[in-house]
């Protein structure tokens, strides 16, 4: 396992260093952000939901998943609410802190490390994981960033969560799995290669975002770290209590439960800037709970694979 992880880490730190050495730019960066979520990331989900060999009773998994994915973000948001209530977080930090520390980063880190160590049905239900994910982003996250303020939730943002390449995606592969429909060799073999490089690329831009920010003087800030401490260690620690000793199949207790363990979603801190609110403060959190990720997520999938049966 901390052979595979060593070869994550490495591609991270290439990232960092090549944009060190100003290799690659904050443009290419986001227009390498782009081609990952909006191509890359779908050609991958697409190939390997059509590939997928599952039995029969794996839709009601799925949805099994996306279930209980859902009943967590929900409730870890009025965990977040409560916590920024006690810990008297400003109205307006409050708005941008909760969603950093409720919303994962489960699609561009989750999909290739579930593929890795979870195989494709692990990486089915973090499919469901990021569906639930995003459905709660995009109506309880909007709820939440627009609390106070003078726009309201509007069943539009929310209904936008569905053009979401990686779910259009999915509906597809579905569709050609459920009708048996092959894919050309030509087709197939190109897939693979678009979604095959995702990985690497993914943990490139990671790296590479990690440059230009004294993570040492960041952290001193409390309104910082401890949103950034309870998406990557409290709440994954929560889910685990709340979940492992449930009757549930095992790999969707695992997959649900690492589903929280990535740090906070680089999408939520684009929509905090969206809403208007504290973006230096969302993008403080998702640096350095993406740096606290290199250690945790490890140690997480070592312990989730330990106990959770």
């Amino acid at each position: 396992m901390y052979g595979q992880f060593s070869v994550i880490f490495a591609l991270m730190l290439t990232g960092y260093f090549l944009r060190k050495a100003n290799v690659t730019s904050d443009e290419m960066n986001r227009g390498l952000n782009k081609f990952i979520v909006n191509f890359s990331f779908p050609c991958f989900v697409f190939y390997k939901v059509t590939e997928l060999d599952v039995s029969s009773g794996f839709l009601k998994e799925f949805l099994l998943a996306f279930a209980l994915s859902s009943a967590l973000f929900l409730a870890f948001g009025v965990y977040a609410y409560g916590y920024a209530r006690l810990r008297r977080f400003t109205p307006e930090d409050a708005c941008s802190a909760e969603p950093m520390m409720v919303f994962p980063n489960n699609a561009f880190m989750g999909f290739p490390i579930a593929n890795i160590f979870f195989g494709s049905t692990g990486l089915m239900f973090m499919l469901a994981n990021n569906i639930a994910m995003n459905l709660t982003l995009f109506s309880y996250g909007v709820f939440v960033l627009r609390r106070g303020g003078d726009k309201k939730f509007s069943p539009k943002s929310f209904a936008m969560c569905l053009l979401n390449p990686n779910i259009l995606a999915l509906a597809a592969g579905l569709l050609f799995y459920a009708l048996k429909i092959p894919l050309p060799e030509p087709a197939g073999s190109y897939l693979s290669y678009i979604g095959g490089i995702c990985t690497p690329m993914a943990m490139i831009f990671i790296g590479s975002t990690l440059v230009g920010t004294n993570i040492i003087e960041v952290v001193k800030d409390r309104l910082v770290l401890e949103p950034a401490v309870n998406k990557n260690i409290v709440l994954p620690v929560l889910a685990y209590f709340i979940l492992a000793f449930l009757p549930l199949p095992v790999m969707i207790k695992k997959i649900v439960i690492f589903g929280n363990c990535f740090p906070s979603a680089a999408v939520a801190s684009v929509l905090v800037e969206t809403e208007g609110r504290n973006s230096a403060l969302a993008c403080k959190i998702l640096v350095v709970s993406t740096a606290v990720s290199v250690a945790s997520i490890p140690a997480f999938v070592k312990l989730i694979n330990l106990l959770v049966v």
